[in-house]
């Protein structure tokens, strides 16, 4: 094995976990859209939207609005969170299946997901970095 392909894996060990982190806080950020659903569904609640003119929306409508705004929350901070996760494991070279299985999924997550799972796949499936990782135990 080359040491400009060595040199370059190690390069991409130090740039993948950055793109992991920045991605992972911009899915944190995005989670707060969800905080408009909440509010509006705690509007139509309450009665707030009542003095509209026409008719009001009925108030379990407003439930359903603030329960797919705290679903949404949670979703994207589960998975900002993951994704922030994923990053210190492949900065720590530790638990490569659970770095493949995120970098998968955020695949899924068309633009910049999947330009950072791709990312993160094709530098974990390397071999020399699977050999790294394999140091430190591959358990998820």
């Amino acid at each position: 094995m080359s040491d400009s392909v060595t040199k370059q894996n190690g390069d991409m060990l130090s740039v993948v976990p950055i793109f992991h982190f920045v991605l992972g806080g911009f899915q944190m950020l995005f989670s707060l859209i969800g905080l408009v659903y909440v509010a509006v569904g705690a509007m139509m609640a309450s009665g707030v939207m009542e003095s509209t003119k026409g008719n009001p929306p009925p108030p379990e409508l407003g439930w359903i609005f603030g329960a797919f705004g705290v679903v949404f929350i949670l979703v994207f901070i589960t998975i900002g969170f993951l994704t922030i996760r994923a990053g210190i494991n492949i900065r720590l070279q530790r638990k490569h299946t659970f770095c493949m299985v995120i970098d998968s999924i955020l695949c899924l997550m068309v633009p910049f997901g999947t330009i950072v799972g791709v990312l993160g796949l094709v530098l974990l499936t390397k071999s020399e970095t699977a050999e790294k990782f394999e140091g430190h135990g591959r358990s998820a």
